[in-house]
């Protein structure tokens, strides 16, 4: 994973003997997950540092999604490698220009791009290789986009590159294992990246409301004592929605236990170490629940029985959708501003636009979906993050490989320590406590092909509020199964 700080280290090290490899199901323990701090030797120091070489000048162009275009709940993104100069730039902001001064001033080049949310990736990339004209060296787009890049052969195998070092420490390390398909890579994530960790799901909670409700349990420490379960989550939610808005009847306006969506029923079966994809010995991709049936459908069982409770109210089931444009900001997130939901599930971006609420809240994991889990899971979302990838055919890949080296080793140097430490932790959230748990969430997390891939619609399976998986599942592989087929003989035969 990505290196943080002395304080993920150390959590680290706790972590180790309680949690197994992302993205595998470990046997359950009875020891609870701990999020205690030992001390440790620095580990040794294993990376491999890029060489300095003249580029003559080289222009070298990034090409970013631009995730907070038209958004109100997504603010402060400037794009990957880019920054704002304005007087809206933060220390990020500025640990990014230092960065590619550095860069630019050692490998005489220039750095530049654009951040967009119109122009297509894939079509940008047939054009350049229709034309020959590469105006963009790098993207920086979610594993959405780029995984229908990779079925059409459009970007770079990044293990085809010898400069490219991989293991290094400024590559997060389970984006590496998880994201590959028969040993070939094509989009990865590290400190050269801050939009992978702010797509990174969690469970935001309004403490005055859990204290104007009369909760008296210690969240944080429930976390830390192993019982931070689904089961026990649906038990506090119980009898917190009620009706506040003067109007007779539940709607969005009154007070809620729960607010979230249908994605975040896969995000939870997910936190039980059940992703749509595993790989088997060869790095050959498989859909879990051909393999595990019974775990994913009693996962999912469960799930669709709550989020059709009357403690939650889901953004977009349809209730709300002739009455907002965006139904998520209209509902859910506008219910946790305005301190009438105890319980938030979203994505860590969102976190920036809370800080203008009254009420004060905390980060928590997304609780183990089964009891007897000796671990958490985590989800990064395959539409709300970013991924580093390089078009196919781009001119010279062996000299730009060194140069995302430099730009990725030294934002490990300066980007991550304010972006985590002072924008994610002490910023974002307000409490010491919310900062641990940042730390486990990210030491937890997982990287899923078939959320990325999408084979035969299949992540769709796991957000449809219904219980009749069989049929479901049973249709739906079919296609999804010949789709991640023609994928992987694309990748063979490139």
């Amino acid at each position: 994973m990505k290196t943080r700080n002395i304080l993920i280290a150390l959590l680290l090290v706790s972590l180790l003997a309680t949690f197994c490899a992302c993205g595998e199901t470990g046997d359950t323990s009875s020891e609870p997950p701990t999020t205690s701090e030992e001390t440790s030797e620095a580990p040794e120091d294993t990376n491999i540092y890029p060489e300095v070489i003249d580029l003559l000048g080289r222009e070298i162009n990034v090409l970013c999604w631009d995730w907070g275009a038209g958004s109100n709940s997504i603010l402060g993104y400037t794009g990957e490698i880019l920054y704002s100069t304005e007087d809206r730039a933060t220390a990020v902001d500025t640990a990014k220009a230092a960065v590619i001064d550095w860069v630019e001033d050692t490998y005489h080049c220039t750095i530049g791009g654009i951040l967009d949310s119109s122009a297509d990736p894939q079509q940008t990339v047939m054009n350049m290789l229709t034309t020959g004209l590469y105006n963009y060296d790098i993207l920086f787009q979610n594993s959405t986009r780029l995984s229908g890049m990779v079925t059409n052969n459009l970007l770079t195998d990044l293990n085809s590159i010898p400069t490219l070092h991989l293991s290094n420490s400024w590559w997060d390390q389970n984006s590496v294992q998880d994201l590959s398909i028969a040993n070939h890579l094509y989009y990865v994530c590290g400190d050269i990246n801050t939009y992978d960790n702010l797509g990174t799901w969690c469970i935001l909670f309004n403490k005055d409301l859990k204290e104007a409700m009369n909760i008296e349990e210690d969240f944080y420490q429930t976390v830390k004592d192993g019982g931070w379960t689904f089961d026990h989550f649906m038990e506090i939610c119980k009898d917190v929605t009620h009706e506040s808005d003067g109007t007779p009847g539940i709607n969005e306006l009154d007070t809620w236990a729960f607010g979230t969506e249908t994605y975040n029923m896969y995000v939870q079966v997910l936190a039980g170490g059940i992703k749509i994809v595993e790989k088997d010995d060869n790095d050959l991709p498989f859909f879990t629940v051909e393999k595990r049936t019974e775990e994913t459908y009693n996962a999912l069982t469960k799930i669709v029985d709550f989020y059709k409770s009357a403690d939650v109210m889901v953004a977009n089931d349809g209730t709300y959708n002739s009455k907002y444009t965006n139904v998520w900001e209209g509902t859910v997130h506008k219910a946790f501003i305005e301190g009438r939901e105890l319980f938030y599930e979203c994505g860590l971006i969102n976190v920036a636009s809370f800080r203008r609420m009254d009420n004060e809240f905390g980060i928590l994991p997304v609780p183990m979906t089964f009891d007897g889990q000796d671990r958490f899971y985590h989800t990064v979302s395959s539409d709300n993050s970013s991924y580093l990838a390089i078009p196919f055919g781009v001119p010279n890949e062996e000299d730009l490989g060194v140069v995302i080296e430099a730009i990725s080793m030294k934002s490990k140097e300066l980007v991550t320590p304010e972006f985590y430490d002072i924008q994610l932790k002490y910023r974002d959230a307000r409490d010491d406590e919310s900062a641990e748990m940042l730390d486990l969430i990210f030491a937890t997390r997982s990287f899923d092909l078939g959320s990325a891939f999408r084979w035969g619609n299949i992540l769709g399976q796991y957000m449809t509020l219904d219980s009749n998986f069989a049929s479901r599942f049973d249709s739906a592989l079919i296609a999804a199964n010949t789709a991640m087929q023609n994928t992987i003989d694309s990748i063979k035969i490139s």
